[in-house]
């Protein structure tokens, strides 16, 4: 069945070319979880007033921002986890702590290193992977209807990686997945392209299938590598990441 969407018939379906259209100034990422309800903006949510005050000052420094949470779960409390990510050059990370939403140990200093690509003090190594799947039903009402049951198909495979986001980006692409630490973006996937992306990630490699590219790469980088991806069929994240700091 084709979805309906205001970009045209073919949105979702992987007919439309997806390729080399992952946000290219994104880099340095702020994800906080954030149970809802979600506003267009991810930065306009009602936040205390301390976290609020950050959320402003990640937006100023180029940090891009984006509410999560775990799939089927609305916790409200106000101790929350907070990522902060860097998702270009060979080394991209995470870090991650468990913050009072009132009385957050994140700084405007460590926005700043984070906007720099420096590692941050904020929390700790976070060496686990993170599975972002779209289901902003704000900005798009497809992100929702198809990202909603992606993420909880997704999660009852992988409980702990998985979380639903705010707008990534490319909403005609949804159901869009995004894989951290290195940012890279797949869309439009069923439950099978996702697990294939994912179990192809934990491998070390990108496969070609609805690969969209890597958040905070030069367009033409995105282009040269889906070239070569194409070529292969697969590629690994060494080759991925090399050259682009």
């Amino acid at each position: 069945m084709v979805a309906v969407c205001e970009h045209g018939a073919d949105c979702h379906t992987g007919l439309e070319p997806s390729m080399a259209s992952a946000p290219e100034a994104s880099r340095a990422w702020l994800l906080i979880e954030h149970p809802g309800p979600w506003p267009h903006e991810a930065a306009d949510a009602a936040q205390p007033a301390p976290l609020a005050a950050l959320v402003r000052s990640a937006e100023e420094f180029g940090v891009r921002v984006h509410l999560i949470r775990r799939p089927g779960r609305r916790y409200a409390g106000d101790v929350r986890s907070v990522f902060l990510g860097w998702t270009a050059g060979p080394e991209p990370f995470l870090r991650h702590a468990q913050v009072s939403a009132s009385a957050p140990e994140l700084t405007e200093r460590d926005l700043k290193e984070l906007a720099a690509g420096i590692m941050p003090s904020f929390g700790v190594v976070w060496d686990d992977p993170l599975y972002l799947v779209c289901t902003h039903g704000k900005r798009n009402v497809c992100c929702a209807r198809l990202g909603v049951p992606l993420a909880q198909a997704l999660a009852a495979r992988h409980p702990g990686p998985v979380w639903e986001t705010t707008h990534v980006g490319g909403h005609r692409f949804a159901a869009n997945l995004v894989l951290l630490p290195h940012g890279l973006y797949y869309g439009p996937v069923t439950v099978g392209l996702a697990a294939a992306a994912i179990d192809a990630y934990q491998r070390g490699s990108v496969v070609v299938d609805r690969y969209r590219g890597r958040a905070g790469q030069p367009r033409a980088d995105q282009e040269a590598e889906y070239a070569r991806l194409a070529e292969g069929g697969a590629l690994s994240l060494g080759l991925t990441a090399r050259g682009f700091s």
